[in-house]
Protein backbone atom coordinates (compact mmCIF):
# COMPACT_ATOMS: atom_id res chain seq x y z
CA UNK A 1 0.00 0.00 0.00
CA UNK A 2 2.55 2.66 0.75
CA UNK A 3 4.81 1.77 -2.20
CA UNK A 4 1.66 1.97 -4.26
CA UNK A 5 1.20 5.47 -2.73
CA UNK A 6 4.39 6.52 -3.27
CA UNK A 7 4.71 5.81 -6.68
CA UNK A 8 1.58 7.33 -7.68
CA UNK A 9 2.13 10.33 -5.68
CA UNK A 10 5.14 10.78 -8.27
CA UNK A 11 2.62 11.91 -10.58
CA UNK A 12 1.47 15.29 -8.38
CA UNK A 13 5.31 15.79 -7.79
CA UNK A 14 6.08 15.55 -11.32
CA UNK A 15 2.94 18.41 -12.17
CA UNK A 16 4.87 20.60 -9.08
CA UNK A 17 8.45 20.54 -9.61
CA UNK A 18 7.39 20.96 -13.61
CA UNK A 19 5.75 24.65 -12.90
CA UNK A 20 8.71 25.57 -10.01
CA UNK A 21 11.57 24.49 -12.99
CA UNK A 22 9.70 26.77 -15.08
CA UNK A 23 8.81 29.63 -12.84
CA UNK A 24 12.41 29.87 -11.13
CA UNK A 25 14.16 29.77 -14.76
CA UNK A 26 11.73 32.29 -15.98
CA UNK A 27 12.66 34.57 -12.75
CA UNK A 28 16.25 34.40 -13.65
CA UNK A 29 15.79 35.11 -17.53
CA UNK A 30 13.77 38.49 -17.25
CA UNK A 31 14.42 38.85 -21.21
CA UNK A 32 11.92 35.70 -21.34
CA UNK A 33 8.68 37.19 -22.86
CA UNK A 34 5.86 34.31 -22.53
CA UNK A 35 3.90 35.85 -25.41
CA UNK A 36 7.71 35.63 -27.46
CA UNK A 37 9.39 32.56 -26.65
CA UNK A 38 9.29 29.21 -26.44
CA UNK A 39 10.24 27.78 -22.74
CA UNK A 40 13.09 25.35 -24.02
CA UNK A 41 14.73 29.00 -24.51
CA UNK A 42 15.16 28.90 -20.84
CA UNK A 43 17.67 25.94 -21.08
CA UNK A 44 19.17 27.50 -24.01
CA UNK A 45 22.78 28.18 -24.49
CA UNK A 46 21.50 32.12 -24.13
CA UNK A 47 19.65 31.58 -20.54
CA UNK A 48 20.89 32.09 -17.48
CA UNK A 49 21.52 28.97 -15.53
CA UNK A 50 19.96 26.42 -18.44
CA UNK A 51 21.29 23.86 -16.21
CA UNK A 52 18.37 24.41 -13.57
CA UNK A 53 15.75 23.72 -16.30
CA UNK A 54 17.64 21.11 -18.10
CA UNK A 55 18.14 19.17 -15.04
CA UNK A 56 14.48 20.07 -13.93
CA UNK A 57 12.72 18.17 -17.12
CA UNK A 58 15.06 15.10 -16.74
CA UNK A 59 13.97 14.80 -12.68
CA UNK A 60 10.24 15.80 -14.13
CA UNK A 61 10.39 13.02 -16.82
CA UNK A 62 12.19 10.30 -14.30
CA UNK A 63 9.18 11.02 -12.01
CA UNK A 64 6.79 10.56 -14.60
CA UNK A 65 8.07 7.17 -15.71
CA UNK A 66 7.75 6.17 -11.99
CA UNK A 67 3.82 7.37 -11.96
CA UNK A 68 3.62 5.04 -15.24
CA UNK A 69 4.01 2.39 -12.41
CA UNK A 70 1.24 3.59 -10.44
CA UNK A 71 -0.97 3.54 -13.67
CA UNK A 72 0.38 0.09 -14.40
CA UNK A 73 -0.50 -1.28 -10.48
CA UNK A 74 -3.65 0.54 -10.46
CA UNK A 75 -4.89 -1.06 -14.04
CA UNK A 76 -6.72 -4.28 -14.63
CA UNK A 77 -6.46 -4.56 -18.20
CA UNK A 78 -3.75 -5.65 -20.89
CA UNK A 79 -4.90 -2.44 -22.44
CA UNK A 80 -4.12 -0.24 -19.21
CA UNK A 81 -1.02 -1.95 -19.15
CA UNK A 82 0.06 -0.61 -22.64
CA UNK A 83 -1.16 2.35 -21.82
CA UNK A 84 0.98 2.81 -18.71
CA UNK A 85 4.12 1.81 -21.38
CA UNK A 86 3.71 4.35 -23.99
CA UNK A 87 3.94 6.70 -20.36
CA UNK A 88 6.78 5.40 -19.35
CA UNK A 89 7.80 6.46 -22.75
CA UNK A 90 6.65 9.62 -22.52
CA UNK A 91 8.89 9.76 -19.53
CA UNK A 92 11.47 9.24 -21.72
CA UNK A 93 11.10 11.80 -24.13
CA UNK A 94 10.76 14.52 -21.28
CA UNK A 95 14.13 13.69 -19.88
CA UNK A 96 15.24 13.97 -23.18
CA UNK A 97 14.68 17.30 -23.53
CA UNK A 98 16.39 18.26 -20.75
CA UNK A 99 19.71 16.03 -22.06
CA UNK A 100 19.12 17.38 -25.65
CA UNK A 101 18.29 20.98 -24.78
CA UNK A 102 17.95 23.89 -27.54
CA UNK A 103 20.40 24.42 -29.82
CA UNK A 104 20.83 20.45 -30.68
CA UNK A 105 19.48 18.34 -33.37
CA UNK A 106 17.49 16.24 -31.59
CA UNK A 107 15.50 19.00 -30.01
CA UNK A 108 12.46 19.44 -32.02
CA UNK A 109 12.01 16.06 -32.04
CA UNK A 110 12.20 14.79 -28.61
CA UNK A 111 9.97 17.94 -27.66
CA UNK A 112 7.32 16.92 -29.94
CA UNK A 113 7.20 13.31 -29.35
CA UNK A 114 7.04 13.73 -25.79
CA UNK A 115 3.47 15.89 -26.31
CA UNK A 116 2.63 12.92 -28.63
CA UNK A 117 3.52 10.10 -26.55
CA UNK A 118 1.88 11.51 -23.34
CA UNK A 119 -1.62 12.25 -25.72
CA UNK A 120 -1.29 9.14 -27.16
CA UNK A 121 -0.81 7.31 -23.17
CA UNK A 122 -3.41 8.87 -21.73
CA UNK A 123 -6.03 8.26 -24.86
CA UNK A 124 -5.74 4.43 -24.22
CA UNK A 125 -5.54 4.47 -20.41
CA UNK A 126 -8.52 6.18 -20.82
CA UNK A 127 -9.89 3.59 -23.15
CA UNK A 128 -9.32 1.45 -20.66
CA UNK A 129 -10.53 3.43 -17.81
CA UNK A 130 -13.95 3.04 -19.46
CA UNK A 131 -14.42 -0.55 -18.02
CA UNK A 132 -12.53 -0.39 -14.98
CA UNK A 133 -13.55 3.28 -13.33
CA UNK A 134 -16.14 4.99 -16.07
CA UNK A 135 -16.50 8.05 -14.46
CA UNK A 136 -12.27 8.61 -14.69
CA UNK A 137 -12.04 7.29 -17.73
CA UNK A 138 -15.14 9.29 -19.37
CA UNK A 139 -13.42 12.28 -18.00
CA UNK A 140 -9.50 11.10 -19.45
CA UNK A 141 -11.15 10.70 -22.65
CA UNK A 142 -13.24 13.88 -22.87
CA UNK A 143 -9.84 15.52 -22.33
CA UNK A 144 -8.41 13.71 -24.87
CA UNK A 145 -11.45 14.44 -27.23
CA UNK A 146 -11.35 18.08 -26.61
CA UNK A 147 -7.75 18.84 -26.16
CA UNK A 148 -6.77 18.81 -29.38
CA UNK A 149 -9.73 20.41 -31.59
CA UNK A 150 -9.65 22.97 -29.15
CA UNK A 151 -5.79 23.28 -30.26
CA UNK A 152 -6.48 23.68 -33.56
CA UNK A 153 -9.16 26.16 -33.33
CA UNK A 154 -7.38 28.51 -31.45
CA UNK A 155 -4.14 28.56 -33.68
CA UNK A 156 -6.82 28.93 -37.19
CA UNK A 157 -8.65 31.71 -35.06
CA UNK A 158 -6.28 33.77 -33.53
CA UNK A 159 -2.76 31.59 -33.49
CA UNK A 160 -0.98 30.76 -30.33
CA UNK A 161 1.27 34.09 -30.23
CA UNK A 162 4.09 31.59 -29.11
CA UNK A 163 5.50 28.40 -28.36
CA UNK A 164 5.16 28.93 -24.86
CA UNK A 165 1.65 29.42 -24.34
CA UNK A 166 1.14 26.30 -26.85
CA UNK A 167 3.47 24.36 -24.44
CA UNK A 168 1.43 25.45 -21.38
CA UNK A 169 -1.39 24.32 -22.65
CA UNK A 170 -0.07 21.17 -23.42
CA UNK A 171 1.06 20.79 -19.95
CA UNK A 172 -1.87 22.07 -18.36
CA UNK A 173 -3.42 19.38 -20.40
CA UNK A 174 -1.31 16.51 -18.77
CA UNK A 175 -1.72 18.00 -15.53
CA UNK A 176 -5.50 17.05 -15.72
CA UNK A 177 -5.00 13.48 -17.15
CA UNK A 178 -2.39 13.09 -14.19
CA UNK A 179 -5.11 14.38 -11.86
CA UNK A 180 -8.04 12.32 -13.19
CA UNK A 181 -6.07 8.81 -13.56
CA UNK A 182 -4.20 9.96 -9.63
CA UNK A 183 -7.72 10.05 -8.71
CA UNK A 184 -8.40 6.56 -9.45
CA UNK A 185 -5.22 5.64 -8.42
CA UNK A 186 -6.35 6.11 -4.85
CA UNK A 187 -9.48 4.48 -5.17
CA UNK A 188 -7.60 1.20 -6.20
CA UNK A 189 -5.39 1.93 -2.92
CA UNK A 190 -8.51 1.85 -0.79
CA UNK A 191 -9.90 -1.40 -2.54
CA UNK A 192 -6.58 -3.39 -3.28
CA UNK A 193 -6.51 -4.71 -6.86
CA UNK A 194 -7.92 -7.95 -7.16
CA UNK A 195 -5.64 -9.95 -9.86
CA UNK A 196 -8.34 -11.90 -11.71
CA UNK A 197 -8.17 -13.40 -15.46
CA UNK A 198 -7.34 -10.94 -18.17
CA UNK A 199 -5.43 -8.45 -15.64
CA UNK A 200 -1.89 -7.96 -16.93
CA UNK A 201 -1.21 -9.09 -13.37
CA UNK A 202 -2.25 -12.55 -13.27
Amino acid sequence: MRRHAALCGSGLAAIILAWIIIGVSWSLNPWFRFTVNAFSDLGGGEACCPWLYNYGLVATGILMLIYSLCIYNSTTSRLGAVGASHLALGGVFLALIGVFHEGTRPHTFVSTWFFIQSYVAYTIIGLALLHEDPRIGRGVLAVSIASLPIAVAVELAVGWPSAATLEAYGILVLDVYTVLTYIHALGVEAHPLQTRPGSPHA
